[in-house]
């Protein structure tokens, strides 16, 4: 599957695949090429284990872990996950790299999702406000 920039999908190849009861656990199911904002092509590979959103299981009927946007969440957890790659493609700012994350990801849910403003701008405020303490934690920083 290939999307331009902002491109709507007719569908998104994902599955449900929860190792034990209430996790919430998706697998990405071919390929998803995805054009950023940048010019930058985004692979999502076949096989890409993600949550979409890391919303508590509590807050489900508030903020519904899946919606319209959750193509934004995807794209921000493929990127996170390939921070060392971000890191460099941002000529070594792990500022950068995790700005161009977090603003991609309200690029593609503002537009996929534009219902959804005050879940949109809350989980981008949480996102910038506390993720940088799970996003530094998670890669190995050289001496």
């Amino acid at each position: 599957m290939k999307l331009q920039f902002l491109q709507t999908p007719t569908y998104i190849p994902i599955r449900y695949v929860p190792h034990f009861d209430g996790e919430r656990t998706f697998e990405v199911t071919e390929d998803i090429e995805v054009t950023l904002s940048d010019g930058y092509v985004l692979t999502i590979e076949k096989g890409f284990i993600t949550d979409l959103a890391s919303v508590p299981k509590w807050a489900w009927s508030i903020f519904s872990p899946i919606d319209k946007g959750f193509l934004g969440d995807l794209i921000h957890d493929k990127l996170w996950v390939d921070k060392v790659g971000q890191i460099q493609h941002f000529n070594n700012s792990f500022y950068e790299a995790r700005l161009f994350a977090d603003k991609e990801r309200t690029l593609w849910r503002k537009k996929l999702a534009p219902k959804k403003k005050f879940k949109n701008w809350l989980t981008h405020a949480v996102i910038r406000l506390i993720g940088g303490f799970f996003y530094s934690k998670q890669i190995s920083i050289p001496n």
